[in-house]
């Protein structure tokens, strides 16, 4: 399966192993418009756990830079997004936060941290993230959890 990966560059192919993704159909047979999983990473392997998890009509999207968050966010059908902390400057990771929320209210928020500390966690769900994990991440654990958001934001 090819997935597109847009970010703030011209689109990169990848190439993953797994599901079957095909877009969804409206009742007409039409493509209907694909909803938006956004990542935050530069970490491949998070990268591809994330595109497994993925059904068909989800999109993966991924920005590598906090600073161009707005551009990614102000899309339409971002319902998912998650943040790992790696690719953000501590500074900036609460402003981020607010950026989800003030772009994409409705998206459902998993926070994935570098390495847990009790401000960490508290900062991230002061920032009304629904999910908050720490690595090394629990795969399994992580993937259910991002089918059940996948599910409850279709």
């Amino acid at each position: 399966m090819d997935l597109r990966f847009e970010t703030g560059s011209p689109p990169v192919m990848h190439k993953f192993t797994g599901n079957n993704h095909r877009p969804s159909r409206d009742g007409k047979g039409k493509a209907a418009v694909d909803r938006i999983i956004l990542v935050f990473s530069q970490d491949e392997s998070l990268l591809r756990m994330v595109a497994d998890g993925l059904s068909g009509g989800w999109r993966l999207d991924n920005c590598r830079e906090a600073g161009q968050a707005r551009s990614f966010l102000i899309r339409s059908g971002v319902g998912v997004v998650v943040v790992d902390d790696g690719a953000i400057e501590e500074a900036t990771r609460g402003w981020l936060l607010d950026q989800v929320r003030r772009w994409a209210p409705q998206a459902l928020v998993a926070y994935i941290a570098s390495n847990h500390s009790p401000e960490v966690e508290r900062q991230a769900r002061c920032h009304s993230v629904q999910y908050y994990a720490s690595r090394p991440l629990d795969r399994d654990r992580t993937l259910r959890i991002l089918k059940s958001f996948v599910g409850a934001a279709h």
